[in-house]
């Protein structure tokens, strides 16, 4: 079920940010502009032909993809690592804009979301005179594969915010097993989330970057674990930052949509790939 809950959102004016992008490693920009009652948000590559440039976030635009969210329109023009910005959408209640980016995907920038929740609150939000068009639901709807899990339980009658809880279990003791829950509400989402960033095990770069992955991560963008603990110097921001980096994800796959999903989300050593099943399997209820 799809209802009018609040009114639509968009940036008051535009930003930019500019970076390596993960996979490919390639310098990018990205401008977020804002854009009209009934735009949406599309994202538009400028190194794309023109006729096939645009890739709109909605769900039959959400691809499975390694390590990272991808939206892909009919032309073949796909946009990769959206996710943290997905999830500043997401919380702040952006629904309209136009994303401009000059390469392949969104930039890194520190492995956060924070960068993008600064330079937001910078450019400001404005509000439109129109209802923002939610998805309620009215009963769970569940994914799995192997031992892996992704779950959306509706909201109970009292509950007016959206909440994630994410659970991890690695085998390196390094990471081990996390778990953390929040809300995608802006003061606990900049506060307790926000700066959880993208985690890597160093036992598994060579082998990423063998399949074209991770060639531009660095400590920079990235926490790496090894078998002697962290390797960035600075240490982690939170003694369970990858579960509450898990939470970001989730928060940004979530959207992915194109509309806020009223629902509780609970995963399991959930990732991207599993996150769109989950979309496809809510959308095709729909």
């Amino acid at each position: 079920m799809v209802r009018p809950v609040k009114n639509q959102r968009t940036l008051a004016q535009p930003l930019r940010l500019s970076g390596l992008t993960l996979h490919a490693g390639v310098p990018v920009s990205c401008t977020v502009a804002p854009a009209g009652i009934g735009h949406g948000l599309v994202f538009r590559r400028l190194d794309s032909l023109p006729e096939v440039a645009d890739v709109p976030v909605a769900p039959g635009r959400v691809v499975a993809a390694p390590l990272c969210s991808r939206i892909a329109n009919e032309g073949g023009t796909s946009i990769s690592t959206l996710e943290h910005l997905m999830a500043a959408f997401r919380v702040y209640g952006i629904t309209n804009a136009m994303i401009t980016l000059d390469g392949p995907e969104v930039p890194i920038l520190d492995g956060s979301a924070m960068p993008w929740v600064r330079a937001m609150k910078a450019a400001g939000v404005s509000e439109q005179d129109c209802a923002a068009a939610m998805v309620e639901l009215k009963r769970p709807v569940r994914v799995s594969y192997d031992d892996r899990r992704a779950t959306l339980y509706p909201l109970n009658a009292r509950d007016d915010i959206s909440s994630f809880t994410a659970r991890i279990e690695f085998a390196s003791s390094s990471i081990g097993k996390q778990s953390f829950s929040g809300e995608a509400e802006p003061d606990f989402f900049e506060r307790e989330i926000a700066s959880a960033r993208s985690f890597v095990e160093a036992n598994e770069l060579p082998d990423l970057q063998s399949k074209g992955l991770v060639r531009g991560g660095s400590l920079a963008n990235a926490v790496v674990f090894d078998a002697n603990g962290v390797r960035n110097p600075e240490g982690l921001r939170f003694d369970n930052e990858p579960a509450r980096h898990k939470v970001l994800d989730a928060m940004g796959d979530m959207y992915l949509g194109g509309v806020q999903i009223l629902a509780h989300y609970e995963g399991y050593k959930a990732g991207h790939s599993l996150h769109a099943a989950l979309l496809r399997t809510l959308f095709a209820d729909e």
